[in-house]
């Protein structure tokens, strides 16, 4: 009995540090940070399952009740702490970690009290699937980010086709009460353009996600743009891998003449490498392009279609 309680109790150990190193471990400067995100999120589902489960198992041969009140206080306890210390080392306080955390608690507990007390296989046949389902929720999001990064390495040089609904998740809106959508209207190339309605009183556009994206040996960048109203001022910001937060000196800044209906603008590269002031961006690690207007600008809407590199 003391060997197996060691047993769990080593595994437990264990466990916590690898939890600890993935909790702690600062990801904001990943090259795609949503991405991560997510898979951190559903992590902390799976991670409470294991802890749970091992914190019971532990505690088990003091009675089965004091195993699972240990259990969801130590796990509660556990997790909370967590999110108060991650500002501390680079990361972000979530209400949503708590909820995964909380789920993936209940998840193994009750598993094992119906491994333990029912003896029917339907029902517990029922549950196996009603649990895999879970986890299946749980771990889509994350799934649907990293296809997403995927659909982009294939693409490439096409920045943005606008053909699938995953570019949506690479291509968001920027700023307080902006919106993009899918359209097939003002196509260019395929059967879909990104629709951007801007607002006011705020830098409102569209961001891409370029996951540090290697565009050297291209020429320039193609953006097909088409504008529903009157003229405007179209600002374009392209950041490299170098700061996760760079200022607007150590990027490029571009402004560019949008008139009615279709626009099309080709950007040399070679004036992207040259936008940060005290040094050369690297086309190399390209990490996010933002199209928006400045928030003195009236209410827009405008259909992006066919960005991409030119050779």
């Amino acid at each position: 009995m003391a060997v197996f309680k060691q047993t769990y109790l080593m595994a437990v150990f264990v466990m916590l540090a690898l939890f600890a190193l993935l909790a702690f471990v600062p990801f904001g400067s990943s090259a795609n940070p949503v991405a991560v995100m997510k898979t951190m999120d559903a992590g902390h589902a799976f991670a409470f399952i294991l802890l749970s489960g091992l914190f019971y198992f532990a505690v088990e041969p003091y009675g089965e009740w004091r195993a699972i009140v240990f259990s969801m206080v130590i796990s509660v306890l556990l997790m909370v702490a967590v999110e108060l210390v991650q500002p501390y080392v680079g990361r972000t306080a979530s209400f949503a970690d708590v909820q995964m955390g909380l789920l993936g608690v209940f998840l193994a507990l009750s598993g094992i009290i119906v491994w333990r007390r029912q003896s029917r296989q339907l029902f517990k046949g029922v549950y196996l699937l009603l649990l895999v389902l879970t986890l299946v929720w749980v771990v889509q999001p994350a799934l649907n980010e990293w296809r997403a990064v995927w659909l982009r390495d294939q693409q490439f040089p096409v920045l943005g086709g606008f053909e699938r609904d995953l570019e949506k998740r690479l291509w968001k809106a920027h700023g307080i009460g902006t919106s993009t959508s899918l359209s097939d209207k003002h196509v260019v190339v395929g059967s879909k353009s990104l629709k951007t309605k801007t607002t006011d009183n705020t830098w409102s556009g569209a961001r891409y996600s370029a996951g540090d994206q290697d565009w050297r040996g291209y020429q320039f960048l193609n953006i097909e743009l088409y504008n529903v109203g009157k003229p405007f001022k179209l600002n374009i910001r392209i950041d490299d891998g170098s700061s996760n937060s760079p200022d607007y000196g150590d990027r490029y800044n571009g402004q560019y003449q949008i008139n009615t209906g279709a626009n099309t603008l080709l950007i040399p590269l070679a004036d992207v490498v040259n936008g940060p002031k005290s040094r050369l961006l690297d086309l190399g690690k390209v990490r996010k392009m933002i199209l928006f207007l400045s928030r003195t600008e009236m209410r827009r809407e405008f259909y992006l279609d066919d960005i991409r590199l030119i050779p």
